[in-house]
């Protein structure tokens, strides 16, 4: 049963790195919608979860709902593309609102999974992500 979870964890990786350019394209190109729209794809598509959803709760109650570290650094990478989006539209309080929950997240997945199956998650998430581009 853990190498089930472990294939399913590191195909939502997959799924999310599959995405990870077409959300970075809609949020420099696109209108705010269709951002939006790709990080919840990407959310449901890689965690089996709605973003709307999960963003609602504190980092703490998210991250238990995870059976992986990679889990709980995907909605991390969702929720600071969508910081980055509002940056972007001169959104700085929503964004820094994002920023922190993102870290809130990252600290609570360290708390529960330990810091060396944290750091294989973000090690994870850097082979299988293509690096996102620059903010101007």
């Amino acid at each position: 049963m853990p190498v089930l979870r472990y294939v399913f964890t590191l195909n939502a990786v997959r799924e999310l790195g599959r995405l990870a350019p077409d959300i970075a394209r809609a949020r420099a190109e696109a209108s705010w919608e269709e951002c939006l729209q790709g990080i919840r794809e990407a959310c449901t598509l890689s965690l089996g979860m709605e973003f709307d959803t999960l963003v609602c709760f504190d980092a703490r109650s998210v991250v238990r709902l995870f059976a992986h570290a990679e889990q709980a650094r995907i909605l991390a990478r969702l929720v600071d593309e969508r910081a980055r989006a509002f940056a972007e539209r001169g959104q700085f309080q929503q964004a820094l609102e994002d920023t922190v929950y993102a870290g809130q997240l990252l600290t609570c997945s360290r708390q529960r999974f330990g810091v060396a199956r944290d750091a294989h998650a973000a090690q994870t998430l850097e082979r299988e992500l293509p690096a996102l581009p620059e903010q101007g």
